[in-house]
């Protein structure tokens, strides 16, 4: 009964926040969402502090106060994503406000039937842009974990413009589920960066070992099907830059290990690259080194 309520209350804010936004218009949300993103920087001390320890760690940020400022920048993207994420529809819709950078090759292999795609990304940017960009190109299917509130999950997806983007619950996923809708000429796109708690290998991470998913490297083994990486960097309000790779292939060895975390690494590594670049618009405050000695943050 308690968890009815509250889910109750939780979908009703969502919607009331929801029509506010919209009504506002994207720069007045952008400011609303900039404002409580800022507010939950300094109320919730426990995320805020796992975020400035993991700048610490990775090296990106060399003192805490150069952590306490990136992970305010990382808070605040996070607010303007959600609130962005609204206006998806119109921004797909129009064409415009996405720059899209991608080999010729990456082009011909999105344009081409039959053939399934890996793709590969992390918590960085809008990887909900992203995924709605690609589905432009062949039908696709996500792999995330639900939110707790089943009523918000579905307003969520109500608000996604295409009935060929569908998303598969993280942890019901079943790995033949998903080698079939790579044999279904689709996108499996794959968010590769949280803590891997069963099932993972651990690879290096920013200089640190991190148990990682293993699953990109797996299917790729198993299927041959070609891996995209890309990330869809925010520019400005409902403006971005959604870079792609180009087709990535490993070749096979008879060591199956190893060409697993061969592979692993290398999307970690690109991964990592990627998040060098635009460290405030990495998500942080999740914590990817469970197994490693903390730093001092605060």
């Amino acid at each position: 009964m308690f968890r009815r309520c509250r889910h109750a209350c939780e979908y009703g804010a969502a919607r009331l926040g929801l029509a506010l936004m919209l009504r506002a218009g994207p720069d007045a949300a952008c400011r609303m969402a900039g404002a409580v993103a800022a507010f939950g920087f300094l109320l919730l001390r426990r995320r805020r502090c796992i975020a400035v320890d993991n700048l610490l760690r990775s090296g990106v940020a060399r003192t805490p106060r150069e952590a306490r400022r990136l992970a305010r920048d990382a808070f605040r993207h996070l607010g303007l994503v959600v609130a962005e994420s609204f206006f998806a529809p119109r921004l797909l819709a129009s064409g415009a406000g996405v720059e899209i950078e991608m080999p010729d090759a990456t082009r011909r292999l999105l344009e081409s039937p039959g053939r399934g795609i890996i793709l590969v990304s992390g918590h960085l940017g809008n990887w909900e842009i992203g995924a709605q960009v690609l589905a432009r190109y062949k039908p696709l299917t996500g792999v995330a974990r639900a939110m707790d509130n089943p009523r918000i999950q579905r307003l969520l997806d109500r608000r996604r413009m295409r009935a060929d983007f569908e998303t598969v619950e993280k942890h019901l996923a079943r790995p033949m589920d998903l080698v079939r809708a790579l044999r279904r000429d689709r996108i499996l796109a794959l968010l590769t960066d949280q803590h891997a708690s069963a099932g993972g290998i651990v690879i290096d991470f920013f200089g640190r070992p991190a148990a990682t998913y293993p699953t990109p490297a797996v299917l790729h083994r198993l299927t041959g099907a070609p891996i995209l990486f890309g990330a869809a960097y925010r520019r400005g309000t409902l403006r971005y830059r959604f870079a792609l790779s180009e087709p990535l292939s490993y070749a096979a060895t008879d060591d199956r290990d190893a060409d697993i975390r061969r592979i692993t690494q290398d999307l970690a590594a690109r991964l990592e690259a990627a998040v060098r670049q635009s460290p405030g618009q990495y998500l942080w405050a999740h914590r990817r080194w469970k197994a490693d000695p903390g730093v001092s943050a605060e």
